[in-house]
């Protein structure tokens, strides 16, 4: 299946990220990595840029969250080896960190992982959802901060796909193949003994400011050496085409009362074999003609929206500026954001993380046109509304989540010619 050619290109006016995705992957383009590696093999790229990710994060930062964000385990753990420290040892009795702990526990070999990194740092959230807004995979970032000879974790492979963002320091990775290509996400993830592993398929040793991307199946470890190494992950997590037949099959069970029927009492019976083969294969037919692919599109693409949320981008600075909205204002989604036009018969509206904005019949044109927008837009562009009630819209969608006034406008005033 061909992907869009620009799902890489970046958008600055819609990302509000200092970091693109192009970056993460330069010097390939997104349609090479696409092409050659995506769910295919392992990329390292070698860039030799200490400083590479420092937009992003970097080792100070870390130590601000750890101290500033209230983690709380599970999205925090203090590991050494697979074996991870109890929370006890490292929280005060109200179950903030100590930080003192851990850096006692870090001095003595244990590492130091944050999940859901996009939580507490609006670099990355940012980065996240520009990265998931590219592929329409929800993305998660982890990051993992091991001192110099250890080792974290035992041989593995991951049920998503995963790029590593080298920040500081090095690690050496081993690499031993596939056992099971592109598992289903979210399986069973087995730790494997390192003594069962035939000799490496690949072995890398990454330094600061490179990038690798790992697919999905590929059993893999890392150690430090002389060198402490602090990376950031950016899981993948996909939607598969097992999702979508889901879907459809959820939405077409909704319409055709067959497909909501119990297994007859007793189906488990060796003997009922071959009537239950008989209907599944009635069923199988009938789904195979009828099955409606824009539904179950929708119900993932809906999925999608809910699972995203929006990066802080000091959006209550906007509410309070509502009443500066005019025709002549410039405005643009926030970042990361994207939203879908709901047709209701006699009504319509705008469906986006965290909300829905709705209006009558004659507000279609004004969504569809803001649904479909990748750049800044001026107020008065809406089309089919009268001025007065553009004015009134906009302010709506800024009240909403879904707009914000354009940091860098095109103009000084009305529509470019």
């Amino acid at each position: 299946m061909q992907i869009q050619e620009n799902i890489f290109i970046n958008k600055p006016f819609s990302t509000g990220s200092p970091f693109c995705v192009e970056s993460l992957l330069a010097p390939l383009t997104g349609q090479q990595f696409l092409a050659e590696y995506w769910e295919q093999q392992l990329l390292h790229v070698s860039r030799n840029q200490s400083d590479y990710y420092d937009a992003l994060f970097s080792v100070d930062a870390l130590e601000r969250v750890l101290q500033c964000s209230q983690v709380k385990p599970p999205d925090i753990r203090v590991v050494e080896n697979q074996v991870e420290m109890l929370p006890a040892k490292y929280q005060n009795a109200d179950g903030s960190i100590h930080i003192n702990q851990l850096y006692k526990a870090y001095d003595e070999g244990h590492s130091i992982i944050i999940n859901g990194l996009q939580r507490f740092w609006p670099a990355v959230a940012s980065f996240c959802n520009q990265l998931q807004q590219a592929l329409s995979h929800a993305t998660v970032a982890n990051c993992y901060f091991s001192p110099a000879n250890s080792k974290a974790l035992q041989p593995h492979y991951d049920t998503h796909d995963v790029f590593v963002a080298q920040l500081a320091g090095s690690k050496r990775w081993k690499f031993h193949g596939s056992p099971q290509p592109v598992p289903l996400h979210n399986s069973f993830q087995p730790v494997i003994p390192e003594k069962n592993l035939d000799q490496p398929t690949d072995e890398v040793l990454v330094q600061p400011g490179d990038l690798m991307y790992i697919p999905r199946g590929l059993i893999h470890h890392a150690e430090t050496s002389d060198s402490f190494s602090f990376h950031m992950t950016l899981g993948v997590h996909p939607a598969q085409w097992m999702d979508l037949l889901q879907q459809a099959l959820t939405a077409f069970s909704l319409q055709d009362e067959r497909f909501r029927r119990a297994l007859p009492p007793g189906f488990l019976e060796a003997n009922n074999g071959d009537a239950l083969a008989e209907q599944f294969a009635a069923l199988l037919d009938i789904f195979h003609e009828k099955a409606n692919l824009q539904e179950a599109f929708t119900l993932l693409q809906h999925q999608f929206l809910q699972g995203t949320t929006p990066a802080p981008d000091g959006h209550f600075n906007q509410l309070n500026e509502l009443d500066s909205i005019t025709a002549e204002t410039q405005v643009v989604k926030r970042p990361g954001l994207t939203c879908r036009l709901i047709n209701q018969g006699v009504s319509v509206s705008l469906k986006f993380p965290g909300n829905t904005i709705g209006g009558p019949f004659h507000y279609r044109r004004a969504m569809e046109f803001v649904a479909q927008a990748t750049q800044p837009f001026y107020v008065d562009e809406l089309p089919g509304l009268e001025p007065e009630k553009q004015v009134i819209f906009t302010r709506r969608l800024i009240r909403g989540g879904l707009l914000k006034k354009s940091p860098s406008p095109l103009g000084n005033s009305g529509s470019p010619l």
